[in-house]
Protein backbone atom coordinates (compact mmCIF):
# COMPACT_ATOMS: atom_id res chain seq x y z
CA UNK A 1 0.00 0.00 0.00
CA UNK A 2 1.27 3.67 -0.74
CA UNK A 3 1.73 6.15 1.59
CA UNK A 4 -0.52 8.09 -0.47
CA UNK A 5 -3.54 5.67 -0.23
CA UNK A 6 -2.45 5.33 3.35
CA UNK A 7 -2.76 8.81 4.24
CA UNK A 8 -6.10 8.92 2.46
CA UNK A 9 -7.99 5.77 4.46
CA UNK A 10 -6.83 7.89 7.38
CA UNK A 11 -8.66 10.99 6.52
CA UNK A 12 -11.29 8.83 6.00
CA UNK A 13 -11.66 7.02 8.99
CA UNK A 14 -10.84 9.84 11.18
CA UNK A 15 -14.00 12.40 8.91
CA UNK A 16 -16.38 9.32 9.68
CA UNK A 17 -17.92 9.87 13.23
CA UNK A 18 -17.88 6.42 15.38
CA UNK A 19 -21.25 4.66 14.85
CA UNK A 20 -23.96 4.58 17.97
CA UNK A 21 -26.21 2.28 18.73
CA UNK A 22 -29.97 3.20 19.64
CA UNK A 23 -32.03 6.56 18.88
CA UNK A 24 -30.31 9.53 18.80
CA UNK A 25 -30.84 12.39 21.23
CA UNK A 26 -31.66 15.48 19.71
CA UNK A 27 -30.66 18.59 22.54
CA UNK A 28 -33.01 21.44 22.20
CA UNK A 29 -33.66 24.29 24.32
CA UNK A 30 -36.65 25.83 26.25
CA UNK A 31 -38.12 28.60 24.71
CA UNK A 32 -38.75 31.75 26.90
CA UNK A 33 -41.90 31.49 27.09
CA UNK A 34 -42.04 27.62 27.85
CA UNK A 35 -39.80 28.25 31.01
CA UNK A 36 -42.09 31.31 32.00
CA UNK A 37 -44.87 28.44 31.89
CA UNK A 38 -43.13 25.91 34.02
CA UNK A 39 -42.16 28.20 36.11
CA UNK A 40 -45.99 29.50 36.53
CA UNK A 41 -46.85 25.61 36.89
CA UNK A 42 -44.68 25.44 40.11
CA UNK A 43 -45.63 28.33 41.62
CA UNK A 44 -49.42 27.81 40.84
CA UNK A 45 -48.59 23.91 42.58
CA UNK A 46 -46.81 25.30 45.47
CA UNK A 47 -49.33 27.93 45.90
CA UNK A 48 -51.83 25.05 46.15
CA UNK A 49 -50.20 23.26 48.22
CA UNK A 50 -49.71 25.95 50.61
CA UNK A 51 -52.99 27.66 50.89
CA UNK A 52 -54.71 23.27 51.18
CA UNK A 53 -52.50 23.07 54.08
CA UNK A 54 -53.56 25.70 56.09
CA UNK A 55 -56.74 25.44 54.66
CA UNK A 56 -56.48 21.98 56.07
CA UNK A 57 -55.09 22.62 59.75
CA UNK A 58 -58.31 25.29 59.80
CA UNK A 59 -61.00 22.54 58.15
CA UNK A 60 -59.66 20.07 61.17
CA UNK A 61 -59.23 22.81 63.96
CA UNK A 62 -63.42 23.46 63.34
CA UNK A 63 -64.17 19.43 63.33
CA UNK A 64 -62.77 19.01 66.30
CA UNK A 65 -64.41 22.24 68.38
CA UNK A 66 -67.27 22.21 66.47
CA UNK A 67 -69.32 21.46 70.14
CA UNK A 68 -67.80 24.18 71.77
CA UNK A 69 -70.12 26.76 72.88
CA UNK A 70 -67.01 29.18 74.31
CA UNK A 71 -65.06 29.63 71.01
CA UNK A 72 -67.72 31.59 69.51
CA UNK A 73 -67.65 33.98 72.07
CA UNK A 74 -67.93 34.96 75.72
CA UNK A 75 -70.50 34.18 76.99
CA UNK A 76 -71.84 32.24 74.07
CA UNK A 77 -72.32 29.04 76.41
CA UNK A 78 -75.36 30.54 77.89
CA UNK A 79 -77.15 30.30 74.23
CA UNK A 80 -76.76 26.45 74.01
CA UNK A 81 -80.05 24.46 73.93
CA UNK A 82 -79.68 22.32 76.97
CA UNK A 83 -82.03 20.06 76.05
CA UNK A 84 -81.14 19.13 72.49
CA UNK A 85 -77.72 20.43 72.71
CA UNK A 86 -77.93 22.75 69.21
CA UNK A 87 -74.98 25.17 69.18
CA UNK A 88 -75.62 28.37 66.38
CA UNK A 89 -73.65 30.85 65.98
CA UNK A 90 -76.23 32.79 63.66
CA UNK A 91 -78.14 32.58 67.70
CA UNK A 92 -75.44 33.63 69.35
CA UNK A 93 -74.95 37.00 67.40
CA UNK A 94 -78.13 38.01 67.34
CA UNK A 95 -78.90 37.33 70.96
CA UNK A 96 -79.36 40.69 72.04
CA UNK A 97 -81.88 41.13 69.46
CA UNK A 98 -83.50 38.20 70.55
CA UNK A 99 -83.98 39.48 73.63
CA UNK A 100 -85.37 42.85 73.30
CA UNK A 101 -87.65 41.11 70.55
CA UNK A 102 -88.76 38.86 73.38
CA UNK A 103 -89.24 41.90 75.71
CA UNK A 104 -90.99 43.68 73.38
CA UNK A 105 -93.86 41.10 71.43
CA UNK A 106 -95.28 44.22 69.78
CA UNK A 107 -92.29 45.06 67.80
CA UNK A 108 -91.84 41.06 67.02
CA UNK A 109 -95.15 41.38 65.41
CA UNK A 110 -94.95 44.67 63.46
CA UNK A 111 -90.83 43.14 62.23
CA UNK A 112 -93.32 39.84 61.13
CA UNK A 113 -95.87 41.78 59.45
CA UNK A 114 -93.16 43.87 57.64
CA UNK A 115 -91.31 40.62 56.64
CA UNK A 116 -94.25 38.72 55.35
CA UNK A 117 -95.46 42.35 53.60
CA UNK A 118 -91.63 42.74 51.98
CA UNK A 119 -90.54 39.42 51.62
CA UNK A 120 -93.65 37.12 51.07
CA UNK A 121 -96.46 39.06 48.84
CA UNK A 122 -93.79 40.90 46.29
CA UNK A 123 -92.34 37.44 45.03
CA UNK A 124 -95.60 35.60 44.81
CA UNK A 125 -97.41 38.80 42.50
CA UNK A 126 -93.90 38.46 40.67
CA UNK A 127 -94.32 34.64 40.33
CA UNK A 128 -97.15 35.06 38.76
CA UNK A 129 -97.06 38.13 36.62
CA UNK A 130 -94.11 36.78 34.77
CA UNK A 131 -95.55 33.17 34.53
CA UNK A 132 -98.94 34.45 33.25
CA UNK A 133 -98.69 38.02 31.65
CA UNK A 134 -94.95 37.56 30.09
CA UNK A 135 -95.13 33.89 29.83
CA UNK A 136 -91.92 32.99 31.57
CA UNK A 137 -92.03 29.90 33.61
CA UNK A 138 -88.40 30.25 34.95
CA UNK A 139 -88.44 31.59 38.25
CA UNK A 140 -92.23 29.55 39.24
CA UNK A 141 -90.16 26.18 38.35
CA UNK A 142 -87.53 27.38 40.56
CA UNK A 143 -89.74 28.12 43.02
CA UNK A 144 -91.81 24.92 42.91
CA UNK A 145 -88.52 23.05 42.50
CA UNK A 146 -87.53 24.38 45.75
CA UNK A 147 -90.78 23.57 47.67
CA UNK A 148 -90.86 20.46 46.24
CA UNK A 149 -87.12 19.72 47.90
CA UNK A 150 -88.28 21.38 50.94
CA UNK A 151 -91.45 19.53 51.77
CA UNK A 152 -89.42 16.33 50.76
CA UNK A 153 -86.57 17.23 53.37
CA UNK A 154 -88.42 18.17 56.13
CA UNK A 155 -90.85 14.71 55.62
CA UNK A 156 -87.82 12.61 56.04
CA UNK A 157 -86.63 14.74 58.38
CA UNK A 158 -88.25 16.83 60.69
CA UNK A 159 -86.54 19.05 63.21
CA UNK A 160 -88.45 20.87 65.19
CA UNK A 161 -88.17 24.83 66.07
CA UNK A 162 -86.07 26.09 68.81
CA UNK A 163 -87.84 26.14 72.43
CA UNK A 164 -86.91 29.83 72.65
CA UNK A 165 -88.69 30.49 69.16
CA UNK A 166 -90.70 33.65 69.03
CA UNK A 167 -93.79 32.91 67.23
CA UNK A 168 -95.95 35.95 65.29
CA UNK A 169 -100.04 35.53 64.49
CA UNK A 170 -98.35 37.84 61.43
CA UNK A 171 -96.11 35.81 59.79
CA UNK A 172 -95.90 33.33 56.80
CA UNK A 173 -96.80 30.83 57.15
CA UNK A 174 -98.56 31.23 60.68
CA UNK A 175 -100.77 34.09 59.11
CA UNK A 176 -102.27 31.57 56.88
CA UNK A 177 -102.78 28.85 59.66
CA UNK A 178 -104.77 31.19 61.56
CA UNK A 179 -107.27 31.74 58.81
CA UNK A 180 -108.50 28.11 59.79
CA UNK A 181 -107.91 28.03 63.41
CA UNK A 182 -107.93 29.79 66.63
CA UNK A 183 -104.23 31.30 67.26
CA UNK A 184 -104.39 33.01 70.35
CA UNK A 185 -101.85 35.47 71.92
CA UNK A 186 -98.58 33.63 70.49
CA UNK A 187 -96.36 35.01 73.84
CA UNK A 188 -98.64 32.88 75.86
CA UNK A 189 -99.00 30.40 73.57
CA UNK A 190 -97.25 26.58 75.17
CA UNK A 191 -97.46 24.92 71.38
CA UNK A 192 -95.55 26.01 68.41
CA UNK A 193 -97.45 26.17 65.24
CA UNK A 194 -95.69 23.57 63.05
CA UNK A 195 -93.38 24.42 59.79
CA UNK A 196 -90.46 22.98 58.09
CA UNK A 197 -87.16 24.22 59.25
CA UNK A 198 -84.71 22.69 56.75
CA UNK A 199 -84.35 24.61 54.74
CA UNK A 200 -85.44 28.44 54.60
CA UNK A 201 -87.87 28.90 51.88
CA UNK A 202 -88.20 32.76 52.57
CA UNK A 203 -84.38 33.12 51.62
CA UNK A 204 -84.56 30.61 49.03
CA UNK A 205 -87.67 32.13 47.33
CA UNK A 206 -86.18 36.04 47.98
CA UNK A 207 -83.18 34.97 46.49
CA UNK A 208 -85.14 33.18 43.41
CA UNK A 209 -86.85 36.43 42.75
CA UNK A 210 -84.10 39.34 43.32
CA UNK A 211 -81.67 36.97 40.87
CA UNK A 212 -84.42 36.87 38.59
CA UNK A 213 -85.14 40.65 38.55
CA UNK A 214 -81.58 41.41 38.08
CA UNK A 215 -81.14 39.10 35.18
CA UNK A 216 -84.15 41.31 33.37
CA UNK A 217 -82.52 44.03 33.91
CA UNK A 218 -84.45 45.48 36.94
CA UNK A 219 -81.41 46.18 38.78
CA UNK A 220 -82.27 48.60 41.07
CA UNK A 221 -85.24 46.68 41.89
CA UNK A 222 -83.20 42.97 42.50
CA UNK A 223 -80.59 45.26 44.90
CA UNK A 224 -83.54 46.05 47.02
CA UNK A 225 -84.87 42.05 47.54
CA UNK A 226 -81.59 41.31 48.31
CA UNK A 227 -81.06 44.27 50.63
CA UNK A 228 -84.80 42.63 52.71
CA UNK A 229 -83.49 39.24 52.32
CA UNK A 230 -80.34 40.26 54.36
CA UNK A 231 -82.35 41.90 56.66
CA UNK A 232 -84.90 39.42 56.88
CA UNK A 233 -82.58 36.79 57.70
CA UNK A 234 -81.18 38.74 60.61
CA UNK A 235 -84.95 38.58 61.76
CA UNK A 236 -84.78 34.94 60.97
CA UNK A 237 -82.20 33.99 63.24
CA UNK A 238 -83.03 37.22 65.97
CA UNK A 239 -86.41 35.21 66.21
CA UNK A 240 -85.18 31.54 66.09
CA UNK A 241 -87.45 31.20 63.24
CA UNK A 242 -84.68 29.20 61.51
CA UNK A 243 -81.10 27.98 62.45
CA UNK A 244 -78.27 28.91 60.55
CA UNK A 245 -77.80 26.28 58.27
CA UNK A 246 -81.31 26.59 57.08
CA UNK A 247 -80.32 29.90 55.89
CA UNK A 248 -77.05 28.80 54.06
CA UNK A 249 -78.61 26.18 52.10
CA UNK A 250 -81.52 28.05 51.33
CA UNK A 251 -79.35 30.30 49.70
CA UNK A 252 -77.35 27.59 48.09
CA UNK A 253 -80.55 25.51 46.56
CA UNK A 254 -81.94 28.95 45.35
CA UNK A 255 -78.66 29.49 43.41
CA UNK A 256 -77.93 26.17 42.20
CA UNK A 257 -79.89 23.20 42.93
CA UNK A 258 -82.75 25.32 40.92
CA UNK A 259 -81.20 25.23 37.38
CA UNK A 260 -82.42 22.24 36.06
CA UNK A 261 -86.20 23.38 36.86
CA UNK A 262 -84.62 26.88 35.38
CA UNK A 263 -83.68 25.54 32.29
CA UNK A 264 -86.74 23.52 32.06
CA UNK A 265 -88.93 26.26 32.67
CA UNK A 266 -87.83 28.38 29.91
CA UNK A 267 -88.19 25.45 27.63
CA UNK A 268 -91.42 25.11 28.85
CA UNK A 269 -91.80 29.06 28.14
CA UNK A 270 -91.13 28.52 24.44
CA UNK A 271 -93.55 26.03 24.24
CA UNK A 272 -91.62 23.23 23.23
CA UNK A 273 -93.30 20.67 21.14
CA UNK A 274 -92.58 17.51 24.77
CA UNK A 275 -91.03 18.52 27.84
CA UNK A 276 -90.59 14.43 27.77
CA UNK A 277 -87.33 15.45 24.75
CA UNK A 278 -85.83 17.36 27.37
CA UNK A 279 -85.67 14.20 30.08
CA UNK A 280 -83.03 11.23 30.02
CA UNK A 281 -83.93 8.94 27.42
CA UNK A 282 -81.92 6.05 28.80
CA UNK A 283 -81.17 4.78 32.21
CA UNK A 284 -77.90 5.48 31.93
CA UNK A 285 -78.83 9.21 31.31
CA UNK A 286 -80.89 9.05 34.63
CA UNK A 287 -78.33 7.46 36.10
CA UNK A 288 -75.69 10.27 35.24
CA UNK A 289 -78.17 13.06 35.83
CA UNK A 290 -78.76 11.93 39.72
CA UNK A 291 -74.93 11.74 40.52
CA UNK A 292 -74.60 15.00 38.53
CA UNK A 293 -71.65 14.01 35.87
CA UNK A 294 -73.82 14.96 33.06
CA UNK A 295 -73.35 18.44 34.29
CA UNK A 296 -70.10 17.95 34.81
CA UNK A 297 -69.42 16.76 31.05
CA UNK A 298 -71.29 19.81 29.67
CA UNK A 299 -69.08 21.93 31.45
CA UNK A 300 -66.23 20.42 30.45
CA UNK A 301 -67.27 20.54 26.71
CA UNK A 302 -68.70 24.13 27.02
CA UNK A 303 -64.91 24.83 28.27
CA UNK A 304 -63.50 23.72 25.03
CA UNK A 305 -66.14 25.07 22.58
CA UNK A 306 -65.72 28.53 24.54
CA UNK A 307 -62.42 28.92 23.37
CA UNK A 308 -62.69 28.63 19.54
CA UNK A 309 -62.92 32.05 17.72
CA UNK A 310 -65.94 31.66 16.08
CA UNK A 311 -67.92 30.60 19.53
CA UNK A 312 -66.29 34.37 20.76
CA UNK A 313 -67.52 35.80 17.71
CA UNK A 314 -71.22 34.70 17.73
CA UNK A 315 -71.21 35.46 21.34
CA UNK A 316 -69.75 39.52 20.64
CA UNK A 317 -72.00 39.97 18.05
CA UNK A 318 -75.00 40.01 20.56
CA UNK A 319 -73.15 41.20 23.96
CA UNK A 320 -74.89 44.56 23.55
CA UNK A 321 -78.21 43.27 22.59
CA UNK A 322 -80.80 43.88 25.49
CA UNK A 323 -82.61 40.69 25.24
CA UNK A 324 -79.46 38.44 25.63
CA UNK A 325 -80.82 35.34 26.87
CA UNK A 326 -83.71 35.37 23.79
CA UNK A 327 -80.39 35.49 21.18
CA UNK A 328 -79.94 31.53 19.67
CA UNK A 329 -76.10 31.38 20.21
CA UNK A 330 -75.94 32.44 23.83
CA UNK A 331 -79.29 30.84 24.90
CA UNK A 332 -77.93 27.39 23.49
CA UNK A 333 -74.93 28.05 24.75
CA UNK A 334 -76.34 28.96 28.70
CA UNK A 335 -78.45 25.18 28.01
CA UNK A 336 -75.15 23.06 26.71
CA UNK A 337 -76.99 22.08 23.64
CA UNK A 338 -73.51 21.89 21.42
CA UNK A 339 -74.40 20.11 18.62
CA UNK A 340 -77.32 22.93 18.02
CA UNK A 341 -75.20 25.56 18.66
CA UNK A 342 -72.29 24.11 16.76
CA UNK A 343 -74.64 24.02 13.89
CA UNK A 344 -76.10 27.53 14.11
CA UNK A 345 -72.57 28.44 13.85
CA UNK A 346 -71.65 26.49 11.20
CA UNK A 347 -75.17 28.07 9.13
CA UNK A 348 -73.85 31.89 9.90
CA UNK A 349 -70.62 31.14 8.45
CA UNK A 350 -72.09 29.82 5.37
CA UNK A 351 -74.20 32.97 5.18
CA UNK A 352 -71.55 34.53 5.42
CA UNK A 353 -69.85 33.44 3.37
CA UNK A 354 -72.34 33.39 0.55
CA UNK A 355 -72.84 37.16 1.16
CA UNK A 356 -68.96 37.73 1.07
CA UNK A 357 -69.34 36.21 -2.61
CA UNK A 358 -71.95 38.28 -3.89
CA UNK A 359 -71.07 41.05 -6.00
CA UNK A 360 -71.46 44.52 -4.52
CA UNK A 361 -74.63 46.67 -5.65
CA UNK A 362 -73.35 50.20 -7.27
Amino acid sequence: MSASAATDKTKTSDSVPPTTKGPVRIERKASSEERQHQRDIVVRDTTFIALGLIAASVLSWMELHAGEAEFRGEGSSAYVDDKRGIIDTGYILTSSMHNFLKANRGWNDFFAFLNTVLGVVPPGIYFVHQTLWVGDYEPVFRYLAISVLRSLCGWFTYLPPDDSYLMSNYDFPDIAQCLTKECGDPALATEINPFVSFFSGHVATLVITANHMYLKGYKKLAIFFHVVNALQIVRLLATRGHYSIDIIIGWYMAVSISKPAGRLGRHFSRGDDSIEKHMPASATEAFEYAIGVDETRTEARMSMLMKREDVKEALLNVKDQEEVFAEPTVRLAMEGKLEELEELIATAKSEKAVDAGKPKEE
